[in-house]
């Protein structure tokens, strides 16, 4: 056990939602005491807040760049999680310092996705800043756990499988590890507290829910639907010059991932033998 009781989530939204859902679930069990929500004071009132504070969350509000007011939000946490967004990446450095400065002993900045240690571009941000938070934060530990399982299928990416038509990168055959939002938040939620202290500090933790190429997610969905997807092969060469033309083509960049390098390396499954996650297909295309 971990003997860490006290939780604080920065930013709860897309996925620090499923993370509070899950420690609230541990609450009821007995095997944690507190939660707390830090939200931008804009943020406070939210209805998402007011239905985790009917279940005994408690919700404190401060600007994520204003440290000591973050202090005091997150007073007596023993472990802060940020789930704020890419667009806010900045803000994890005075967050770790707030962290730090109110004695918590375990800090997860938001990765939540593949790799970033030795990531280029858009999000070679994310590692570049793991030295700064280890020199200003406590301990600290990242989470990789591949795209989301249940979140990653939208047309931004040319994967609105809904829509009938695809595009991928390279020949749609690269494995590439998959993990829900909810899968992910039960997968902590057990680790953080029945994992030891030594696990988790100055650590990393790999998690996949699922491991499947683009080809085999299609040829699933397909027999399952009875839809024949119309799938675009795009070179990662061709992916390469539109980033290098443009830095923040989602699509490109993700799809330049997902085609050589989409594993999280070896997962860390094992620290919870009964997580049991639901695979991509199960996600897209139901069993009847």
């Amino acid at each position: 056990m971990s003997n860490f009781r006290k939780f604080a989530i920065v930013g709860a939204g897309n996925v620090g939602s499923f993370i509070v859902d899950e420690l609230l679930k541990q609450k009821a069990a007995g095997t944690i005491d507190e939660i707390s929500i830090i939200s931008r004071p804009a943020s406070r009132d939210k209805e998402q807040n007011k239905s985790f504070s009917a279940r005994g969350v408690r919700i404190a509000s401060a600007e994520f760049t204003d440290v000591p007011a973050l202090t005091a939000a997150l007073a007596g946490a023993h472990v802060v999680i940020s789930t704020i967004s890419l667009f806010a990446i900045d803000a994890q450095v005075p967050i770790a310092e707030a962290a730090k400065a109110a004695g918590a002993s375990l800090f997860l900045p938001s990765e939540f996705g593949g790799p970033t240690d030795n990531l280029q571009g858009v999000f070679g941000a994310k590692g570049t800043l793991h030295a700064k938070l280890r020199e200003v934060g406590p301990p600290l530990l990242l989470v990789y756990s591949g795209p989301f399982a249940d979140y990653s299928w939208g047309q931004i990416v040319n994967l609105d499988v809904k829509s009938g038509k695809v595009a991928v990168g390279g020949d749609g055959n690269a494995p590439v590890s998959w993990t829900s939002r909810r899968d992910l938040a039960r997968f902590l939620a057990h680790v953080l507290i029945h994992s030891p202290s030594t696990r988790l500090q100055n650590q990393v933790l790999r998690l996949e829910g699922d491991r499947a190429s683009f080809n085999e997610i299609f040829r699933v969905y397909e027999e399952r639907t009875g839809t024949k997807l119309d799938v675009t092969y795009r070179t990662v060469d061709s992916l390469r010059a539109r980033l290098a033309k443009n830095a923040y083509d989602f699509d490109a960049y993700l799809h330049v991932i997902w085609a050589t390098d989409g594993l999280v390396g070896e997962p860390d499954n094992g620290l919870f033998p009964e997580w049991n996650p639901t695979k991509v297909v199960d996600i897209l295309a139901p069993r009847a």
